[in-house]
């Protein structure tokens, strides 16, 4: 791990609302390196859009107004001012990058940070970085935002803006091989780092000192379940289907529900029990409760660019795997993961599930998911990042400061 430096992370998921792929790396980083998260900025298109509740809305602010919280030795979570909506109008995000800049600066010289690595998570807001003058700037690629189905969602606005984040940074790190091909088309040193595995958490759900929440626990044998948010991205229909095709199943969804996707069918179904969010240490006993675990795609663009932090979580925990036919899940298929290609072939295949699983399987599964822990993603992008920082560090700080791609 790089060791010794200071790292300002522009994320885009709030740090204690659900936890990915930037929280997971940051949080490591902050072991050996000072480090400040920052959450995406509110507008007052915020309160309209579905995505979060208004008071999570005005519970940013309110930590804004509260300036930065630290959280450990050397970890500081900081919430940015409000910002205009429409941010990826051209005019509108020169607007907002300086307001943003500004503000960054101000925590920067507040903090001591110096020659940071700046972490770019945020597709849509370039043009920040040189607020810190950065030794180094990464875009880290985690989705492909534009293809969010959403109204407010400009995605021609939005794909220019994040040319331009590509093209500023010293190399872009995609989750996922679609992301990637597409992403070298702006920027000559593009890295494929998938999403990994939270090992010491899930290998908890094979431990028989892990309790099962009672909730799940009452549940009628077998549990088919599914956690993580669910949103716009879950086939509702192809775990309705489910349901009604095996009512002696218990189908639990464990997870933050977002936006306006539509659970009413679901919840109508007597085998059906949504658990909303929990605690993240608990989530290993609802995982030790479930018999099958699922990753239930709908089969739109988006999720085809998107590797799902869920599985190698999965496999961490042991459990067989039933999985939507996606991009990025089609090269694991195989004796850890089925591929379901059908409303039908999902019934048959959780059925394969239940019947062939067994302790030497799950075991084997937790091996591989060893080798894909967070702790081995933060080594290799240190060793992607580390000879950049020594080699070519007064290159990589013009570059951020003129908004031309480092290197």
């Amino acid at each position: 791990m790089i060791e010794g430096r200071d790292i300002v992370c522009m994320s885009f998921v709030v740090w204690d609302e659900h936890w990915g792929t930037p929280q997971q790396l940051m949080s490591r980083f902050a072991a050996r390196n000072r480090v400040l998260y920052v959450e995406p900025p509110v507008s007052a298109l915020s309160f309209f859009t579905g995505i979060r509740s208004p008071g999570a809305v005005w519970r940013q602010v309110r930590r804004w107004l509260a300036g930065p919280r630290r959280l450990g030795g050397n970890l500081w979570v900081a919430s940015p001012p409000p910002v205009l909506p429409l941010r990826s109008n051209v005019v509108v995000n020169r607007i907002n990058a300086a307001i943003m800049r500004a503000w960054l600066a101000r925590q920067a010289t507040r903090l001591g940070f110096r020659d940071p690595v700046y972490w770019n998570a945020q597709p849509g807001m370039p043009g920040i970085a040189r607020a810190v003058r950065p030794a180094l700037t990464v875009y880290h690629c985690v989705d492909d935002f534009t293809a969010m189905p959403h109204w407010w969602n400009q995605a021609r606005a939005l794909a220019s803006r994040e040319r331009e984040s590509c093209r500023e940074a010293g190399v872009v790190i995609c989750t996922a091989r679609r992301l990637a091909e597409t992403r070298r088309r702006y920027h000559p040193r593009v890295h494929f780092v998938p999403n990994a595995a939270n090992v010491e958490l899930f290998e908890q759900a094979t431990a028989p000192s892990t309790e099962i929440p009672p909730d799940i626990a009452s549940l009628p044998k077998p549990v088919v379940g599914i956690f993580g948010v669910i949103d716009f991205r879950t086939d509702v229909a192809v775990l309705e289907h489910l349901a009604r095709a095996r009512p002696g199943w218990s189908l639990a969804l464990v997870g933050l529900v977002k936006g306006d996707v539509d659970l009413s069918r679901l919840r109508a179904l007597p085998n059906v029990r949504i658990f909303g969010k929990k605690p993240t240490a608990e989530l290993p006993g609802y995982l030790r409760a479930m018999d099958v675990a699922l990753i239930c795609y709908r089969l739109i663009d988006y999720n085809h660019h998107v590797f799902p932090l869920k599985l190698y979580d999965y496999l961490a925990a042991g459990k067989p795997i039933v999985a939507s036919d996606i991009e990025e899940l089609r090269p694991h298929e195989g004796a850890h993961l089925a591929i379901a290609r059908t409303p039908d072939g999902w019934v048959g295949a959780i059925e394969r599930c239940l019947r062939e699983d067994s302790p030497e399987k799950a075991a084997g599964r937790q091996a591989l998911a060893r080798a894909q822990s967070w702790d081995h993603r933060v080594e290799t992008l240190s060793d992607i990042i580390a000879p950049m920082l020594r080699t070519a560090p007064e290159a990589a700080r013009a570059a951020a400061a003129t908004g031309v791609a480092g290197g």
